[in-house]
């Protein structure tokens, strides 16, 4: 009796646990995201102080460099879906524009996500938009501190970019001579 009784606890056990593991892998882990700031910055990078520098000792020395006419520069990070843009004839190298992308996993202090969320949930959110960013085809929303650049996915106008800039607009460089 004692063996029989046994073999029912371990049984018991034994249904209990695989049935908890069964639960625990069909539960959705919630994704996290990085929350960028309108106007000021994401992960210790701040537009209007940190430094070309600081994002390369924070993010290491795997990045590409790219020059933009006579304008800036962007050290960008494609593996991360990051990009730092700085003025050419800015010496200390400050960061005026962090450009953020798939596959980075981010969403605004406001709630828009990174290629999830639509045109028009920006626009509830952010209401009308101030502008388009120079040299784009209107597929853009300007606010104060961020512009989102959209793609058409599925039939939806979907957030394909992020920029965080400084809250007066995108900073004018000088041209390098």
């Amino acid at each position: 009796m004692k063996k029989i009784i046994s073999i029912f606890l371990i049984c018991c056990v034994f249904v209990g646990f695989t049935e908890a593991q069964r639960k625990k892998t069909t539960v959705k882990k919630a994704e996290t995201y990085k929350i960028a700031r309108e106007g000021s910055g994401i992960d210790g990078i701040t537009v209007g102080s940190s430094t070309a520098d600081t994002v390369i000792k924070k993010f290491g020395k795997n990045y590409v460099k790219r020059t933009y006419g006579k304008y800036s520069f962007s050290i960008s990070y494609p593996k991360l879906g990051m990009a730092f843009y700085y003025c050419q004839t800015d010496k200390s190298k400050e960061i005026f524009d962090i450009e953020l992308r798939a596959p980075y996993k981010v969403k605004t202090s406001k709630g828009i996500i990174l290629g999830k969320s639509t045109v028009a949930d920006v626009k509830k959110i952010y209401g009308k938009s101030l502008g388009q960013a120079a040299g784009e085809k209107g597929e853009d929303l300007e606010y104060r501190g961020v512009s989102f650049y959209y793609g058409t996915v599925g039939g939806k106008k979907i957030i394909t970019v992020i920029d965080i800039v400084e809250s007066g607009g995108i900073r004018q460089c000088k041209e390098a001579k």
